[in-house]
């Protein structure tokens, strides 16, 4: 019973906005149906009857649905002017904070392997030279951009993989929130050439 209700939710959730036109819809039917029954005592039989004393209903039928279909058309244009927002990019600082939190989570990651793989030696140590290589490399986009990445937006030059990235929090390597480009660039001055 509650994996068919969590699986309502997540439907609901998904579909939302079809949920709400639809309601919007129902709401629209029955304030008209409210109106033509409180001013002038017509109800669904009225509106029948009235339909029936109309000798060309093909043509009746055809203005209902044509009017119907404007009024839904309206209606899901108004809704999806709504839903519109504009894609706002994140700041600068956050995206260079996300690439060092995560160049470092990558080391620090290389750094436990190598002190407590169950690799060969000359693996891990292969391993963590490449790792400190790629930190390197990684640690000098954040401070010096050669000719080719001037023309680059920050997001795609900076850019994390985000799959690895959810695999080392996962994993539990959580970085110092207060780490800065400085710090970043004395880790590199720090760690010893190979």
């Amino acid at each position: 019973m509650f994996g068919i209700r969590q699986q309502l939710v997540v439907q609901l959730r998904l579909h939302y906005d079809v949920l709400a036109a639809t309601g919007l819809l129902c709401i629209i039917f029955i304030a008209i149906l409210d109106y033509g029954h409180s001013w002038y005592g017509c109800d669904l039989i009225c509106w029948r009857e009235q339909l029936e004393l109309v000798e060309d209903k093909p043509m009746v039928v055809m203005l209902f649905v044509v009017g119907f279909k404007l009024m839904l058309i309206l209606i899901l244009t108004l809704l999806s002017y709504l839903k519109v927002r504009p894609t706002v990019e994140p700041p600068i600082s956050h995206v260079k904070r996300r690439f060092s939190r995560f160049i470092v989570m990558r080391l620090v990651a290389a750094l436990d392997e190598f002190l407590l793989g169950k690799r060969d030696f000359h693996e891990r140590h292969a391993a963590l030279i490449e790792a400190i290589h790629l930190f390197r490399s990684d640690a000098r986009k954040l401070c010096e951009r050669i000719p080719t990445e001037l023309g680059l937006p920050i997001q795609q030059m900076l850019s994390v993989e985000e799959q690895e990235e959810k695999k080392l929090l996962k994993r539990g390597y959580r970085c110092m929130p207060q780490l800065r480009e400085t710090d970043i660039y004395r880790l590199v001055l720090a760690l010893p050439l190979p």
